[in-house]
């Protein structure tokens, strides 16, 4: 899990410090262009990497692995929604901000009350949350550039694909 999640930051800073047209083809690096290894090789996330053109990139892992990671651009917003199903599959979420300023609201819809907290990431550093994943929950990029972030799941039981839960959350969306 660690793993996919240390392999997920490097290709985010690959991106991040390599953005030229030439090395860089629809949002993913050119793997050819890039240091060859014995120590190590690429993974193919092509596949597992979905474009919205309003929010960012998301990058969705392979059935039974946690971590995901995705970008916000400018003013835009990522979540508004918990999960929750009837067999408590997935006991917290870890929220990991990695590059950018960031909004995150954290509410709970039973009590009708929600907390909004400000990260700048370049002044402190990246920041990892840890909530009870029926909280409903979103992460608002407030920066001029395209931020960051990375997520996974404390599970209690193995699962496929988590529940998510939107509607209830409609109450204390962040605009």
């Amino acid at each position: 899990m660690y793993g996919l999640l240390l392999l997920s930051i490097i290709v985010i800073l690959i991106y991040y410090y390599y953005p030229s047209k030439s090395f860089v083809m629809n949002g993913l690096a050119d793997i050819s262009r890039l240091p060859q290894s014995t120590f190590f090789s690429y993974v193919n996330i092509s596949s597992r990497i979905h474009f919205s053109e309003s929010q960012g990139v998301l990058y969705v892992p392979l059935a039974n692995q946690v971590p995901h990671f995705g970008s916000i651009k400018s003013m835009m917003i990522r979540g508004n929604h918990r999960h929750k199903d009837a067999e408590n599959s997935i006991q917290d979420e870890v929220l990991i901000l990695l590059d950018g300023q960031f909004q995150v609201r954290i509410g709970d819809v039973d009590e009708n009350k929600y907390e909004d907290h400000r990260f700048d990431i370049g002044k402190n550093g990246i920041v990892a949350l840890k909530f009870a994943a029926q909280k409903c929950h979103a992460v608002k990029n407030l920066g001029k550039e395209t931020s960051w972030f990375a997520s996974y799941y404390v599970k209690s039981k193995e699962i496929i694909t988590p529940p998510v839960d939107h509607q209830s959350c409609k109450r204390m969306l962040l605009t």
